[in-house]
């Protein structure tokens, strides 16, 4: 079996911390548009001229017909297209830095390492919300902000994120305060 994009990557003494994924909800248009286009294949003539009251259903018909094999059709397409990027999408968060992939033939990386990481925010809709997904943006120092669509739990994801940037922030020794320097100087006069 192939190993992942993140255990390839691994650098000597980084250890994979979390592993995040996407959430579920990438699937949904995929699925309504194949579900609403085989109800409308699914529509007989009674129903058609019960619905338009106009008794033009023989003509309608076909036209329902083809547009709802359409519908189906685009959707499966969706779904295959979702599950391939479920599958080819790597999130992690490990001792030294966080990663992201995305791509299954073309690759698209995003690499930082923990002690370059400024911050993370979270955008979550209503829906993401009740449902647990989220977008979360990784400010890297320079400027660089990436972010990370349709991520299942993306604050936990954060936390583990934010508590492993703090582990990888040097150790500084306390500063005298401005208040000790002048005290300092006054008791060397």
């Amino acid at each position: 079996m192939s190993r992942s994009y993140v255990e390839t990557v691994l650098l000597k003494g980084e250890e994979l911390e979390y592993a995040g994924t996407l959430h579920w909800v990438i699937f949904v248009p995929g699925f309504a548009s194949a579900i609403f286009g085989s109800f409308l294949c699914l529509l007989t003539p009674q129903v058609l001229n019960q619905t338009f009251l106009l008794g033009l259903a023989s003509e309608m018909r076909s036209y329902i017909v083809w547009t709802g094999v359409s519908m189906v059709l685009a959707g499966v397409g969706m779904i295959a297209h979702s599950y391939l990027r479920f599958i080819s999408t790597e999130l992690a968060v490990t001792n030294r830095r966080v990663i992201a992939k995305v791509g299954f033939i073309s690759r698209n990386t995003f690499e930082v390492m923990l002690n370059r990481v400024e911050g993370a925010n979270i955008d979550q809709t209503v829906w993401g919300r009740i449902l647990g997904f989220g977008s979360i943006f990784v400010h890297g120092t320079g400027g660089g902000i990436t972010p990370i669509d349709h991520i299942a739990d993306p604050l936990n994801f954060k936390k583990e994120l934010m508590t492993w940037v703090e582990r990888n922030q040097p150790t500084t020794a306390a500063k005298p305060s401005s208040h000790d320097c002048k005290a300092t100087a006054e008791a060397g006069n």
